[in-house]
């Protein structure tokens, strides 16, 4: 499997907010973000998901819900998913009064594990099912099916006590097409040049923008410093050629943006709490195909 767009696109059939995918026994999947809220089932023993600087190691039955914009990636390990994407555009009716929607707001504005022992307890399991089966059967009106059973999911988390309890939300809005004009802008040029030793004035150059602006917008949007998440992008780059690869570390390192291999160790480690060495001998595959 090649390495997709960091920012991911077109995944969402056209006119319909909802998207359901079911994986496989191992699934890994590099860096990307995008609008959409994911959450993530683990139906199989385990899963490994990283999310901005964060890992999360889950067990069957936990869900992860994923804030729209945050960058997050499945390493090796993963098994068996049921991920639903959806639109926040699905509640913006006028129906919905100003205290259900803050509490909506407060639901989605964090990355949050709902663990296995919550899902049981509401029940969580069974409108996914349901959700799921009608995709897959796609009867008549099953689109209207698949938001009633999406609804009934999210009025459970909003009654699960501790899931909505976020002060910051007050500040929160749903992500407007400049903003993510703007982020869209930026991680592409990242993503095309992050082999190269980039410079601040570079990226303000090319989204026309002064440096304080964009180092600014970059982290009130992201919650990180423009240089964390390149490095960040970088790691993660180089992990799917340390596993798909016959490189040397030394190259990899190189190849990825790293001026020396002192860096490159330092903050592969930070990331990951192994050395690229480590890394490779622990998670290296038969699969040796990387597009880079």
């Amino acid at each position: 499997m090649g390495v997709p767009t960091f920012l991911e696109t077109g995944h969402m059939t056209e006119g319909f907010p909802i998207r359901v995918i079911h994986t496989g026994d191992q699934f890994n999947y590099a860096a990307h973000w995008h609008e959409e809220v994911e959450m993530v089932f683990v139906k199989g023993e385990y899963g490994r998901i990283g999310v901005n600087n964060c890992m999360y190691e889950l067990q069957k039955g936990d869900v992860l819900v994923i804030k729209p914009g945050d960058v997050h990636c499945f390493l090796p390990g993963t098994q068996n998913l049921t991920i639903i994407l959806f639109r926040m555009e699905l509640f913006t009716g006028s129906f919905i009064e100003d205290n259900d929607w803050l509490s909506m707001k407060q639901l989605f504005n964090k990355t949050t594990v709902i663990p296995a022992s919550t899902c049981k307890e509401r029940d969580l399991g069974e409108y996914v099912i349901s959700l799921s089966a009608e995709e897959s059967n796609r009867q008549a009106g099953y689109k209207w099916a698949m938001i009633a059973r999406l609804y009934d999911f999210i009025v459970q988390l909003l009654r699960t006590k501790g899931l909505c309890e976020d002060s910051d939300a007050l500040n929160w809005q749903i992500t407007t097409s400049k903003k993510f004009e703007f982020i869209e802008g930026v991680c592409k040029y990242l993503e095309e040049h992050y082999s190269e030793n980039i410079k601040l004035d570079q990226v303000a150059d090319h989204i026309k923008f002064s440096k304080f602006y964009v180092c600014k917008l970059f982290k009130d949007i992201k919650g990180i410093t423009l240089m964390e998440y390149l490095n960040h992008f970088r790691i993660i780059k180089s992990e799917w050629a340390l596993l798909f690869s016959e490189d040397s570390i030394l190259d990899i390192a190189v190849s990825h943006g790293f001026n020396n291999i002192n860096s490159f160790n330092r903050l592969f480690k930070k990331y990951n709490d192994c050395t690229p060495s480590d890394f490779r001998k622990k998670h290296k595959t038969n699969n040796t195909k990387y597009e880079g």
